[in-house]
């Protein structure tokens, strides 16, 4: 494979459609930058190559996203955590699988693998893939449920004294 071909990309047909809904903002597209993009992402980069790794999967996000942002879509990449804790949200919630963990090529610890991760098919429809902390309680939740925050803030501390030692 050529240097060219690496750096610069082809765009499959759903990242295409990816760009095109986020061009603008638009309820009905369900683009604009406030809404989430890397699940659609996932799945549509796990339909067309079935499985896997985390760390090609995130070099291919970012390339997407510097494609996107220069032609007008304002999409995110986030960072590399962020990218597998969004993995892991997607995997707690049954939407992706670890579907096979081969030892790392990079490292001599043999503790150290390479996890690939493939959908679940039954969860192809969920809505969880547009954003899969819908789920999550948030903190209206946990006030209806009984949390109740401090009326008034914290405690302000006044100057503390220091002692002279005589």
């Amino acid at each position: 494979m050529s240097k060219l071909s690496e750096e610069i990309p082809t765009l499959k047909p759903f990242e295409l459609e990816i760009i095109e809904a986020y061009k603008t903002f638009s309820i009905e597209a369900r683009g604009g930058k406030g809404s989430p993009r890397k699940g659609v992402w996932i799945k549509g980069h796990l339909l067309e190559v079935r499985e896997d790794f985390v760390n090609r999967m995130w070099k291919r996000w970012s390339q997407f996203v510097e494609i996107a942002k220069d032609q007008r879509a304002f999409i995110e990449s986030g960072t590399y955590d962020s990218f597998r804790r969004y993995l892991f949200q997607l995997k707690t919630y049954d939407l992706i699988h670890l579907s096979r963990s081969t030892p790392s090529p990079k490292s001599p610890l043999p503790q150290w693998s390479r996890n690939y991760y493939a959908l679940v098919k039954r969860n192809l429809e969920s809505k969880l893939w547009e954003n899969p902390w819908a789920e999550e309680p948030s903190w209206r939740r946990q006030y209806s449920i009984g949390f109740k925050p401090r009326k008034g803030g914290r405690k302000r501390r006044g100057k503390r004294l220091i002692k002279q030692i005589p």
